[in-house]
C-alpha cells in the first residue's frame, strides 16, 4: 500500500548540533578571523585613519630619543642657552601633539569596535530569525549559548578590539625605536634580535592556553546564562516544587566553573607582561654593559647614552604592549569562532532564486510523497494528502506521530527531505516566505503574546488597518468584552508572554489576530486543549466564526472538534493509515474507532 521506505533519504539530515557548513566557493575555506576582516570593510578608510594616527603619535614619541641626545650632547655639553630651552619646548610640543593624535586614534578604534560590535549582533539576529526550527532544537547549548553568543562573545570582541589600537600603533613606535638604535650602532638591534624570539615563543605558548580557557570559560558563561533564563522562564514551577535551593546551587556550580575558567585566563594574559620585561630586561642588561663598554672607549657619548635609555624603555613598553595584543587577539578568535560556527550554519531555509507569486484561484494542496526526519529519526513517510480549498481537514494520532510537523511543513518551518508541497500547481519552495505564510494563520496551544499591549498583539505589525478593525476582530473571537475589563482596554500590557491574563483571554487573543490576518489558510494545533471547559467553550465560539470560509488544519484531541470535519486523517507512526469522514472511519472499525472510543469512554 505505501512506497517502501528509503532509509538513506534519512541520513540527509544536519549534524547534531544542527551546524551543518555551506561548503561552496572560496568563502567556505576563509577562517572565522578572514570573514570577520570581511566586515571590516566598509570601515577602511576609518581603519587608515587610526593607523596613520598611529603612525603621528610614534613619530612624535619616537623623536624624543634624538631630541635628549641633542639637548645632552650640544645644548647642556657646549652649553647653548638657545637650544637648552628649545628643546625641552620642542620636546614639550611633540608629546602634547602626541596626545592630541593618540586621543583621536584611540577614539575612532573604540567608536569602530562599538560599530562592529552593533552589526555582528544584527547579523546574528537575522541569522536567528532565518534559520530553521530544527537549528533551535538541536543546538546543544540551549537558548541561553544562543544568548551568551549575543552578548558575552560580541562583547568580548568589542573590546579586544580596542586593543586593536596597540596593535597597530606599537609596531611604529618599536620601528622607530629600533631605528634610532640602529643609528647610534647597528650591533645593538642584535640583542634585540635575540631577545624577540623568545618573546615571540612566549606568546604563542601563552596564546594556545588562552584559547582552551577562554573556550571553557565562555561555555560556562553559556550555562550560567541557561540557568538564568531557565529560572525566569520557571518561576512558578520552581516555587511550586521548592527547586530554589536546586537552582541556587547550580548557578553557584556554574558560577565557580565559570570564575576557575577566569582566574586562569587572567594568569595567562598577566603573565606575558613579566615574561616579556624578564627577556627586555636581560636584554637591556646586555646592552648595557655593551653600551658601557662603548663609554669607556669614548665612541658613545653621554647625549647617545640618555637617548639609547630612553629609546630601550619606548621599544620595551612597545614590545609589551604587542604581545598582550596579541595574547587578547587568542581570546577573540574564539569568540568570533563560536560566532562563526552559527552565522555559517546552513540556511535550509530560505527563498528560492526566483520566486513565484501565492497562485490566486488554486484549488487543492497537497502533499506529494513527503517525507521528513529529525535528528536521524524518521518522522514522516511518504505522506501523499490532497486538501481541498474550503475543506476542514482533521488530523489525530498519537503524540509524536508527525501530526505537528506536517502543518509545520506547510508554513516551510522545516523542509521535507523528500517529495514537495503544492499550492494549486506551485511548489511552496518557489513561493516567497513571506508571501506564503502572510496567506496562512497559525493558532497553537501554546500562546505567544508581546510584552506589549492587547491592540499590538492582535495587529502583529500590520498597523495599516485601524483600530476599529482590532475592535471587530476581537469581537469575532469572543475577546471585547473581557479586553473592555482590563484596566485600560485595548492600551492594557499584557506582560511577559502574556503572563497578566489568563489562558483562556491568551487564546481568545490569538484568535483575534488570526482574523485581523485574515488568512485563506488556518493552522489549529491543540489550540484549545489546554483550556477548562468554560474557557474552551468561549473560546470554540471564535474558533468556528474563524473556520468559515477557510481552508482549515485541526490539530485536536477533543471530540467535538474532531467530528464535524470534513474529512479526518489518522496518522500512525508518520504515516496516514486511515482517512475519511467521521461516520466512514467509525464503520471500518481501525484506528480511528480505537481513538474514538478510548475518547467517548474517559469523557
Amino acid at each position: 500500500m505505501f512506497k517502501k521506505f528509503n532509509r538513506e533519504i534519512f541520513e540527509k539530515v544536519q549534524d547534531d548540533r544542527g551546524l551543518s557548513k555551506k561548503n561552496s566557493g572560496e568563502d567556505a575555506l576563509k577562517t572565522p578571523f578572514q570573514k570577520f576582516l570581511q566586515e571590516l570593510r566598509p570601515y577602511k578608510a576609518k581603519i587608515i585613519l587610526v593607523i596613520l594616527l598611529g603612525a603621528v603619535v610614534s613619530a612624535l614619541k619616537g623623536a624624543t630619543p634624538a631630541l635628549i641626545q641633542q639637548l645632552v650632547d650640544v645644548a647642556w655639553g657646549e652649553k647653548n642657552q638657545t637650544l637648552a630651552w628649545q628643546i625641552p619646548l620642542v620636546i614639550a610640543a611633540f608629546w602634547i601633539l602626541s596626545g592630541i593624535a593618540r586621543y583621536f586614534h584611540v577614539f575612532w578604534m573604540r567608536y569602530i569596535s562599538f560599530e562592529i560590535s552593533v552589526k555582528l549582533r544584527r547579523l546574528l539576529m537575522d541569522k536567528y530569525l532565518r534559520l530553521n526550527l530544527s537549528f533551535f532544537q538541536k543546538f546543544s547549548r540551549g537558548q541561553g549559548g544562543l544568548i551568551s553568543r549575543m552578548m558575552n562573545d560580541i562583547f568580548i570582541v568589542q573590546t579586544d578590539m580596542n586593543k586593536l589600537a596597540d596593535f597597530l600603533r606599537e609596531p611604529f613606535m618599536a620601528i622607530f625605536s629600533l631605528a634610532y638604535l640602529i643609528y647610534i650602532d647597528w650591533k645593538l638591534v642584535l640583542f634585540v634580535a635575540v631577545a624577540l624570539p623568545l618573546i615571540s615563543f612566549a606568546s604563542k605558548r601563552l596564546g594556545r592556553s588562552l584559547k582552551k580557557y577562554s573556550h571553557r570559560s565562555q561555555e560556562a558563561m553559556e550555562d550560567l546564562t541557561h540557568t538564568l533564563k531557565e529560572s525566569l522562564d520557571g518561576s512558578r514551577i520552581i516555587r511550586s516544587f521548592n527547586l530554589e535551593e536546586e537552582l541556587r546551587e547550580r548557578f553557584s556550580r556554574q558560577a565557580d566553573s565559570y570564575l576557575d575558567s577566569v582566574r586562569k585566563i587572567i594568569s595567562r594574559e598577566e603573565a606575558s607582561s613579566p615574561i616579556s620585561e624578564s627577556l627586555a630586561a636581560l636584554a637591556q642588561a646586555a646592552i648595557l654593559i655593551y653600551v658601557g663598554q662603548q663609554v669607556f672607549k669614548g665612541d658613545f657619548s653621554l647625549g647617545d647614552f640618555t637617548g639609547f635609555l630612553f629609546a630601550v624603555g619606548l621599544l620595551q613598553d612597545s614590545v609589551k604592549k604587542i604581545q598582550y595584543s596579541y595574547v587578547k587577539l587568542q581570546q577573540t578568535m574564539v569568540a568570533l569562532n563560536r560566532l562563526y560556527n552559527i552565522l555559517d550554519s546552513t540556511d535550509t531555509i530560505k527563498d528560492a532564486d526566483l520566486v513565484k507569486p501565492f497562485p490566486k484561484d488554486w484549488k487543492t494542496i497537497e502533499f506529494k510523497n513527503v517525507s521528513f526526519a529529525f535528528d536521524k529519526k524518521p518522522i514522516l513517510k511518504n505522506i501523499n494528502l490532497k486538501v481541498r480549498r474550503g475543506e476542514v481537514i482533521a488530523i489525530v494520532g498519537a503524540s509524536g506521530g508527525g501530526k505537528s510537523t506536517l502543518v509545520n511543513l506547510l508554513e516551510r518551518f522545516y523542509d521535507p527531505i523528500e517529495g514537495e508541497i503544492l499550492i494549486g500547481d506551485t511548489p511552496i519552495k518557489e513561493i516567497s516566505l513571506k508571501e506564503l505564510r502572510s496567506q496562512i494563520a497559525l493558532v497553537t496551544q501554546d500562546v505567544f503574546l508581546f510584552s506589549d499591549t492587547v491592540e499590538k498583539n492582535i495587529m502583529l505589525g500590520n498597523s495599516e488597518r485601524s483600530q476599529d478593525d482590532v475592535v471587530s476582530v476581537a469581537r469575532l473571537a469572543n475577546a471585547h468584552e473581557f479586553i473592555m475589563g482590563l484596566e485600560k482596554g485595548y492600551q492594557t500590557k499584557v506582560g511577559d508572554r502574556g503572563e497578566l491574563l489568563s489562558g483562556g483571554e491568551k487564546q481568545r487573543i490569538s484568535i483575534a489576530r488570526a482574523f485581523f490576518k485574515d488568512a485563506p489558510i488556518l493552522i489549529l494545533d491543540e489550540a484549545t486543549s489546554a483550556l477548562d471547559s468554560a474557557s474552551e467553550e468561549e473560546v470554540q465560539k471564535g474558533i468556528d466564526h474563524l473556520m468559515e470560509g477557510r481552508t482549515v488544519f485541526v490539530i485536536a484531541h477533543r471530540l467535538s472538534t474532531i467530528v464535524n470535519a470534513d474529512r479526518i486523517v489518522v496518522l500512525k507512526d508518520g504515516i496516514i493509515v486511515e482517512e475519511g469522514t467521521h461516520e466512514e472511519l467509525i464503520k471500518r472499525g481501525g484506528e480511528y474507532f480505537k481513538f474514538y472510543s478510548l475518547q467517548t469512554k474517559n469523557s
